[in-house]
């Protein structure tokens, strides 16, 4: 037992130095070295795996870690188009009312930065970027409006619990929105590339200085770069509108805390038109966005004038949720979801796992039925009457390029393996404790054979429980995910049944080969490496 117990130790230490990052393309974990047969494992195939495929309730999508914003058509799964409405809140609860006496708005903006990274700097302090998490390079027409919909921290109506808000329900805040002239978009910049022909644009931000009257910097000729920013969304909203919101009457000096703020101007909408049939969608951290106030106020008394100088400053309000023990931001936010992919209409056969505010899932069920009624599968006891040692159990899932089409763009990187009954993750999940992802776990999206795409679960750990441990055998559920980190199930609307979190924040698909795939090289499988114990 011994040297079975090195050998397993040496197999797992291999697995664990592949560990990476989730954000890079997937390597398959563990299954060559097993196929060399270099330990002498044997190999069974279990016989007997069903599975099924249903659509999930309409998810909630109050204060996600990423919000998808944009549209998105694919050849399997439709048009997803993706809005958000967020709230705005000050970085200290009295900061609106230490203004300054006079404060006339030069500009407001939101700043929205993408997932990047720098890949090289010029002679001139000029960077590119790695740009991710975004998924085609089109364009479409963007709204932006001040929310009129009140958003509650809890529910009245269900004894003050949180208050959850549905990615269907844009028709709700569509009625409430708020903008120029009643009903017209607050990001009306001339610049049509911030409205009717909004792209993502990934190159760097540059913010440029100006003295206190107003007037540009100026060094050898060219305006003072004032600050480089990574690239996001950038858009310049109507400063008369926000003068008149906050400063008109001294309005702002009533807003003593962010509950009143929050009360008095409810938040911005933002809306994602598709006027185009142009695929552009971004996944955003709504957290690391702002919207700032650039305007002048009165300072000190000028001694030539007696009047007071007019200086020029700017303030920055939070935007988005996060969850901090120093620095929370609580402003609520909700992604409002839509898709026109009906499962029951373009499935066939296989499993179509899509994400997004109505998730189609797969439920997978191993081991066949139980024909002596003795509590357990008839192919599960014989594994157990074996005896074995289980080293290594991979369950390995094909993707069906035929039902997908070329749009591998928005494949999702990653799928979720979980414990369907419970609404819990399963025990491999717990036992990878990767600093970075489940590398170990699996899920990631393996594309090393160009023409056989396929994801690979290790779940030796359950595998083990149910054989050694008597656990019981749960049917297991298959999402795609965004972040296979996050392992919080997601409340669904008029239910009591839970869909994961990561699934609700990937708006995306993929079709994956059902166990009775009529190709058996591409079949759903699991194989379980063993050794007889002597």
């Amino acid at each position: 037992m011994k040297k079975k117990s090195i050998v397993k130790f040496v197999l797992l230490s291999i697995l664990s130095v592949t560990a990476i990052s989730c954000e890079q393309e997937f390597t398959e974990m563990g299954s060559e070295i097993i196929d060399s047969d270099q330990f002498g494992f044997d190999k069974y195939l279990v016989q007997n795996i069903s599975t099924t495929n249903s659509e999930s309730a309409v998810a909630n999508t109050r204060n996600l870690p990423i919000n998808n914003f944009g549209v998105y058509t694919h050849s399997a799964f439709g048009k997803t188009a993706a809005h958000f409405v967020t709230q705005l809140e000050m970085k200290n609860n009295t900061d609106l009312t230490s203004f300054g006496a006079n404060p006339v708005l030069d500009s407001v903006y939101v700043y929205i930065p993408f997932t990047s990274s720098v890949s090289s700097t010029d002679s001139e302090g000029n960077r590119s970027y790695n740009v991710s998490n975004i998924y085609g390079s089109g364009k479409f027409n963007l709204n932006v409006y001040e929310n009129g919909y009140f958003l509650r921290a809890s529910d009245p109506n269900n004894n003050f619990d949180t208050q959850f808000y549905y990615a269907d329900e844009k028709s709700v805040f569509d009625q409430y929105k708020k903008g120029l002239n009643s009903n017209q978009r607050l990001n009306n910049s001339t610049n049509t590339a911030q409205n009717t022909d909004f792209t993502f644009n990934k190159n760097e931000i540059k913010l440029y200085a100006y003295n206190a009257d107003g007037t540009p910097q100026m060094v050898d000729g060219k305006q003072k770069v004032k600050e480089r920013l990574a690239p996001g969304v950038w858009l310049d909203l109507d400063k008369n509108y926000f003068q008149n919101k906050f400063f008109a009457g001294d309005k702002h000096k009533s807003l003593i805390n962010n509950g009143l703020l929050k009360e008095y101007f409810r938040g911005l909408y933002f809306e994602a038109v598709d006027s185009y049939n142009q695929n552009a969608l971004a996944q955003l951290d709504l957290s690391k966005g702002k919207v700032v106030f650039v305007y002048k106020a009165d300072g000190a008394i000028d001694s030539q004038t007696n009047q007071p100088k007019r200086e020029r400053k700017t303030y920055e309000f939070n935007i988005g949720y996060m969850e901090s023990t120093t620095t929370p931001i609580t402003a609520t936010t909700v992604n409002l979801l839509e898709s026109n992919f009906d499962l029951e209409n373009n499935s066939t056969g296989n499993l179509w796992l899509k994400g997004g505010g109505k998730s189609s899932y797969a439920t997978i069920s191993l081991f066949g039925n139980d024909s002596d009624n003795s509590g357990k599968s008839d192919e599960l006891e014989t594994l157990i009457d074996n005896k074995w040692l289980v080293n290594q159990a991979l369950l390995t899932l094909y993707v069906d390029h035929t039902a997908t089409g070329l749009d591998t763009i928005s494949t999702p990187r990653q799928l979720f393996l979980y414990d369907f009954k419970n609404n819990k993750v399963i025990a491999d999940y717990t036992n990878d404790t990767s600093t970075t992802g489940k590398p170990i776990f699996g899920g990631g999206l393996n594309k090393s054979n160009k023409s056989v795409h396929k994801y690979q679960f290790r779940v030796t750990d359950h595998i083990n429980n149910l054989i050694q441990k008597d656990s019981t055998n749960v049917p297991l559920g298959l999402v795609v995910a965004s972040d296979i980190n996050n392992s919080i199930m997601n409340r669904v609307k008029a239910t009591d049944k839970r869909i994961p979190m990561t699934a609700t924040m990937n708006p995306f698909g993929t079709v994956i080969y059902a166990p009775n795939a009529s190709n058996s090289d591409v079949r759903m499988k699991l194989e379980i490496y063993y050794t007889k114990e002597k």
